[in-house]
């Protein structure tokens, strides 16, 4: 006996069975697994005619709700297919549960069904759907963890820029207080508003360069929080500061290689240079950022969303015989 178990297919969590029911009861339990998929194909279009909200486009609710619930939909689909209709979908379902633990029995029993070659075997439709669904689970938790880091992005980002402004209202209410140049200051005046503000802006200019050649690079790549883009823009602020922290440690401890400036120019070609050496600091964000956006999970996050389809999907669907 093959059970499937949908949630909320009919106001109960009714068990179907093929095999020893009749056909009254079957057809009952079609009509809820087809209401079921019409229901949330209506919750899909729903939500893309929500207005836009700062809460909607932070916690992805818009894009997630409309995402699972045309999965939900496409789940219920299958699992009142014909086995011959179900029977065409199990390379495509295969493709999509590759990030799957190979031990997992709902892959186990397709890729057994398939071996078997039988499109007839009325288990094929929900077994396909139950592994259709667990490799849905793994798409969306993918997608939420694209949307939680590119808000880390935007939080780290946020901090930044304030500690930008903070820097620039010290120099502008007290100069000489951040030291970006000392000997090498334009008419040998204290270093001001002026002077920190031109080390910011040439440290962004930096950051921007390096930001250019990686977009000349880099391939499309289409992500539904647009990560790329934040990915790319914390770079500006880092740069600007990496400038100033730069002129501040150079003929230090910190950095006895590096001669200070000789003149305004040479500050203002430093300056430049260490919003480039960015790059040091935001290798990390481009290789997390990397692997969300590759295609296929890593060894690494495969490792990790192995139990996702069973902590995502509340009422799984149940394998019996």
């Amino acid at each position: 006996m093959l059970r499937y178990e949908l949630s909320a297919t009919c106001g109960q969590p009714d068990r179907l069975c093929r095999d020893g029911v009749r056909q009254g009861e079957l057809q009952a339990g079609a009509k809820c697994l087809l209401d079921a998929a019409e229901r949330h194909m209506r919750q899909a279009a729903e939500g893309q005619k929500v207005s836009w909200r700062l809460a909607s486009w932070w916690n992805g609710q818009a894009y997630e709700g409309a995402l699972a619930s045309l999965h939900a939909a496409e789940v219920a689909i299958i699992a009142l297919s014909q086995p011959a209709r179900a029977w065409t979908r199990i390379d495509a379902v295969l493709a999509l549960a590759d990030p799957l633990c190979q031990k997992d029995p709902r892959l186990a029993l397709v890729e057994d069904l398939k071996r078997k070659n039988w499109p007839q075997d009325h288990r094929v439709p929900w077994a396909v759907a139950a592994l259709l669904q667990a490799a849905y689970a793994v798409q969306e938790e993918r997608a939420v963890r694209s949307r939680n880091f590119r808000n880390r992005l935007i939080r780290a980002g946020s901090v930044l820029t304030l500690l930008l402004v903070v820097t620039v209202v010290v120099a502008w209410r007290n100069a000489g207080t951040i030291p970006v140049c000392t000997n090498s200051c334009p008419d040998g005046a204290e270093p001001g508003l002026r002077e920190v503000g031109l080390v910011m802006l040439l440290g962004m200019l930096g950051a921007a360069t390096h930001v250019a050649g990686r977009l000349q690079k880099m391939g499309g790549s289409w992500n539904p929080y647009n990560l790329p883009f934040y990915q790319e823009l914390i770079k500006l602020p880092i740069g600007a500061l990496t400038a100033v922290i730069g002129l501040l440690l150079v003929d230090t401890d910190w950095l006895p290689m590096i001669e200070p400036p000789e003149s305004w120019s040479d500050v203002l070609a430093c300056a430049v240079v260490f919003g480039v050496a960015q790059i040091a600091l935001t290798r990390t964000i481009d290789q997390r950022a990397e692997k969300i956006l590759a295609a296929e999970p890593d060894a690494e996050e495969a490792k990790q969303l192995e139990k996702v389809p069973d902590n995502r999907v509340q009422r799984a669907p149940e394998l019996g015989t």
